[in-house]
């Protein structure tokens, strides 16, 4: 069965020439071990009412035939980004209208040998005219085109890959602060989170992740209004309004801000803004000229102040230490009192810093802080103190302290008159 992903629409010169294209996943029906699971595929109509044909998969009619390919996206104007799961990961490519469209002029029909009838499949006709019966015949029987449409980019390559599996995709170009226009995917995962994505000079960097629904449902639809700037995201019982920049997603402080590399914001008036609300904003979307325009705010081992946030745990039990990693270009480190206790590699897609303590002991109690270092700069994000929650329960096996003995007031006044008479 075919999963849709996106729909979307190809204008020409000629009103007639107008194509939809739709994007979806299906089944790979080749079952061999080493071929994908899924296919992604892209299916072509026209969009006058003369080049419509029924809609009944898999032989959709006159104009849908379908190419290879794996996933699909679209970027307005000029690309289509395409995705495909491989085991189970993801892959992101782009790839150009023209070459789409291209493959359906040019390609034979998968496994069709007759001669080419006077309207071919995948060809729209003017207003007026009617497609011959044997289009439909032939479009049915083979609705599959030879030629696949390979990526834009070096080497044939997709744009990125990683191991989240993505259902949603929505594509919208920027200007940021240095004039130039950037390229936002916003991705759908499979467990209820949005990646905000961005091309920048130098490669793909995920600048966010968004948990949108706090129990995690599934995400079933994802439209962008590019007029409004917001982001619309619907589970099976609601739909949420998310802004397109997601800058209070950042933490607020200057370094964080501008180390996200997101052209949505930028860092003025001590806070991380969005730039359609402010001018002026300080931002940095190149590695290279980065020379730390912040106000330096180090911190150092030992210095880490007082607001841990303290933790109880029973001896022998296991814990994990959680840091979210929010820059795929700082490295993240563990301390326990001061002393390095687990490095995280960030150059592996990865959304979380693990620090993992099977059995927890004596030893293991004590100060965690988790540090983020980017272009010099350091902050610690995560500060916690594992506490023995022995020490917060009543201690059990020893006998409550005898109370002090009380004297009857009768003995005590006799113990008087007797002391009384001795000092007589």
């Amino acid at each position: 069965d075919p999963q849709f992903v996106k729909a979307t629409t190809l204008r020409h010169e000629e009103p007639h020439q107008d194509k939809i294209y739709y994007f979806f996943r299906e089944d790979n029906p080749d079952k061999s071990p080493e071929a994908p699971r899924n296919i992604s595929r892209v299916a072509q109509l026209c969009k006058v009412p003369a080049g419509v044909a029924r809609f009944d998969p898999p032989g959709w009619g006159q104009d849908s035939v379908w190419l290879g390919c794996r996933g699909c996206c679209s970027i307005p104007h000029a690309r289509v980004g395409v995705w495909g799961f491989l085991g189970g990961s993801s892959a992101v490519c782009v790839y150009s209208f023209g070459d789409i469209d291209a493959v359906f002029r040019t390609s034979r029909l998968k496994g069709y040998n007759g001669p080419s009838p006077e309207v071919k499949p995948g060809q729209c006709v003017p207003a007026g005219q009617h497609t011959p019966s044997e289009t439909f015949k032939i479009a049915d029987s083979h609705p599959e085109v030879e030629e696949r449409v390979e990526p834009l980019g070096p080497g044939r390559s997709p744009l990125f890959h990683n191991k989240h599996r993505y259902r949603k995709i929505g594509v919208h170009q920027v200007a940021a602060g240095d004039g130039r226009r950037y390229n936002v995917l916003y991705l759908a995962t499979d467990k209820g989170s949005i990646h905000k994505v961005v091309e920048l000079p130098d490669g793909v960097q995920n600048v966010v992740e968004i948990q949108v629904f706090p129990s995690k449902d599934p995400i079933h639809s994802m439209i962008l209004d590019h007029a409004r700037a917001v982001l619309y995201v619907g589970s099976g019982s609601r739909v949420l309004e998310l802004p397109m920049d997601m800058c209070g997603a950042y933490r607020n402080n200057c370094h964080s801000c501008v180390l996200a590399r997101d052209p949505y914001c930028g860092w003025a008036n001590g806070s991380c803004l969005s730039l359609a609300l402010a001018r002026g904003v300080l931002q940095n979307l190149s590695v290279d000229s980065w020379r730390g325009s912040c106000q330096r705010s180090d911190v150092k081992e030992g210095m880490w102040g007082c607001d841990f946030r303290n933790i109880s745990v029973t001896p022998l039990s296991r814990y994990y230490l959680n840091c979210s990693i929010e820059s795929h270009y700082a490295t993240y480190n563990w301390y326990h009192e001061d002393a390095l206790v687990k490095s995280c590699n960030t150059s592996r897609p990865q959304p979380d810093c693990f620090h993992f303590i099977p059995s927890v002991r004596r030893e293991h109690y004590g100060h965690y802080v988790c540090v983020s270092e980017e272009d010099g700069f350091r902050q610690a994000l995560v500060k916690e103190r594992l506490m023995d929650r022995r020490s917060f329960l009543p201690q059990r096996g020893r006998a409550p302290p005898a109370p002090a003995p009380r004297l009857h007031p009768l003995l005590v006044l006799l113990v008087l008159l007797v002391l009384a008479r001795l000092l007589h």
